[in-house]
């Protein structure tokens, strides 16, 4: 039989394993994986040679095992292997000639083990290597680091390369010590991947920490020879039980009975926050109505309570939740107001002129402590009470022409909400000042809307009051627009001998006007201001004379 058919038949009793039984010798094709050095092996070779073939190469507890087969064609007694880490001899064995054989050498450093035949006769002996990384220090895997309401959960597995018992390993979070524990929880993963150690080479513990970053640390303790390992640390935010940092209740100045209810979770973390409402501090507490209970905003909680009475002490109690724990601050409590006057009825302006204006209303509550007429930027004016009902008035003076003003006028006491009264009032115009235009009658005017849209044309008569003068079509020609354009414009003639003010609308877009129709100077306004006429439109403003 030659060499090459029994280094195939070698190859199938390693197959087999150890317990394998041939009739004739049987032997594997060698294979060989590092290029150099050592020498290769497998290919065509002189078949005087002695061979070996290294199937595997692995670290076990005892050392380092190799499998494989040897043989030489001349031998007359079994075959001698000499066996080399990184080239330093760790041991021999014998083996019958195209046998295979499985033996644990001696482990040391090195990363490539090599196997050589000691060939008898003629030829020389052959050489067999694997890679392999022959290590004593403690390897493994920190596989998670999570957060979690009962604490930090510490995952992972450790392995001695000498010994196939359980490790010690310490954990550290943020640089101290926290405990020292045996990994020994069952891993089936590890031990697929390292059956030579089994698989009780776990850890898995549950850490508390507080709310906050965590760094913990995981460092395998060695067993012989070696060192200590210390495995990647690891960071993570652990969360915590909500907190409320804000927690108001006040009854509004408003005109109905109602209390606010202000909730602020400073860590915007809650799943929920709860309101319950109660007679006193101490409850008892029920909700008022559902689903005011529950509240689903991480940063809190906000609601006006409507099913309240005038002049009543309420209390509340707010609970925020997560799956960390909860946070139930001391309850609050608020007394709403005494009740709310009615507003004043036939409320009007006489007098009206440039700068004043006389105010008149019916005074239709009883017992009120005084009447406020507030105006946005000048002190209130603060007007006694009466005890019945009846007609009041007040002088407001100081005013600019042709302007509108706006006021609140309401009946007020100690411990009663507002109840005021909304209403606005133009100034008469002044006389057309030198530099207001005189004696226009006409005037042309260009709606240069980039959209293309119409607009109005509006005038106020001897009265104040807006009159349509008529449509401003679109007059924009390829984006240019003006007396200096062939765009035509629209005519507008307004009476004349007195003074009147223009609204040009054209919402949210611009318009152009020349004084007179021979005027080619245009004046431009754009993004037209919004004053509030009485079509609660935008417009612009221009005083004629």
């Amino acid at each position: 039989m030659s060499p090459k058919l029994i280094r195939g038949l070698a190859a199938f009793a390693l197959a087999l394993g150890p317990v394998a039984v041939f009739t004739e010798p049987a032997v594997a094709a060698p294979v060989c994986d590092v290029p150099e050095p050592p020498p290769v092996c497998g290919g065509d070779v002189d078949e005087d040679n002695a061979w070996v073939n290294l199937t595997s190469a692995s670290r076990v507890p005892t050392g380092v095992q190799v499998k494989g087969s040897a043989g030489d064609p001349d031998a007359t007694t079994s075959v001698q292997v000499i066996a080399k880490i990184s080239g330093v001899e760790v041991g021999r064995f014998s083996v019958a000639s195209g046998s295979a054989f499985i033996r644990t050498l001696p482990a040391r450093y090195g990363d490539t083990v090599c196997l050589t035949a000691v060939n008898q006769g003629a030829g020389v002996g052959e050489t067999a290597c694997r890679t392999l990384a022959v290590r004593f220090d403690p390897f493994g895997s920190f596989d998670e680091l999570s957060p979690g309401p009962s604490g930090l959960r510490v995952r992972g597995w450790v392995i001695d390369p000498d010994t196939a018992s359980p490790l010690t390993v310490s954990v550290r979070v943020n640089g101290r010590l926290h405990t020292a524990l045996v990994a020994s929880t069952t891993r089936t993963d590890v031990a697929a991947s390292y059956p030579a150690y089994g698989g009780d080479h776990g850890f898995d513990l549950l850490v508390p920490a507080a709310r906050g970053d965590h760094t913990v640390c995981v460092t395998a303790l060695n067993v012989g020879v070696g060192v200590d390992t210390a495995l990647p640390c690891r960071t993570v935010t652990q969360g915590g039980a909500p907190v409320i940092d804000h927690f108001l209740v006040r009854a509004p100045d408003y005109p109905t009975p109602r209390m606010e209810v202000d909730v602020r979770v400073g860590t915007r973390d809650a799943t929920q926050v709860s309101v319950w409402r109660g007679p006193t501090p101490n409850g008892p507490w029920t909700d008022w109505p559902t689903p005011h209970s529950t509240w689903s905003n991480p940063a809190g909680y906000w609601e006006m309570d409507l099913t309240v009475d005038w002049g009543r002490t309420y209390c509340y109690l707010a609970t925020a939740y997560n799956a960390y724990g909860s946070h139930t601050p001391p309850a609050v409590c608020a007394t709403t107001w005494a009740g709310a006057y009615p507003q004043p009825a036939r409320v009007g302006a006489t007098g009206v002129s440039d700068t004043s204006m006389m105010l008149s209303w019916d005074d239709v509550a009883m017992g009120e402590a005084e009447w406020r007429l507030v105006r946005s930027g000048v002190p209130d004016v603060v007007l006694a009470g009466t005890p019945g009902t009846g007609r009041m008035s007040h002088l407001v003076t100081g005013l600019q022409p042709g302007t509108q003003y706006c006021f609140l006028l309401g009946a007020r006491s100690p411990g009663w909400a507002g109840n005021p009264y909304f209403f606005c009032q133009w100034t008469a115009k002044a006389a057309a000042d030198p530099t207001t235009l005189q004696g226009v009658a006409a005037m042309n005017l260009w709606n240069c809307d980039p959209r293309g849209r119409a607009g109005t044309v509006w005038s106020t008569d001897a009265n104040g009051r807006w009159v349509l003068q008529g449509a401003l079509p679109n007059s924009l020609v390829a984006g240019a627009c003006g007396p200096a354009t062939s765009a035509p414009a629209a005519r507008v003639t307004l009476p004349g001998g007195r003074t009147t003010t223009l609204a040009v609308v054209v919402v949210d877009g611009r318009y152009c006007v020349a004084d007179d129709p021979y005027d080619a100077n245009c004046r431009v306004w754009q993004t037209p201001p919004t004053l509030g006429d009485p079509k609660g439109i935008t417009e612009n403003r221009l005083l004629l004379g």
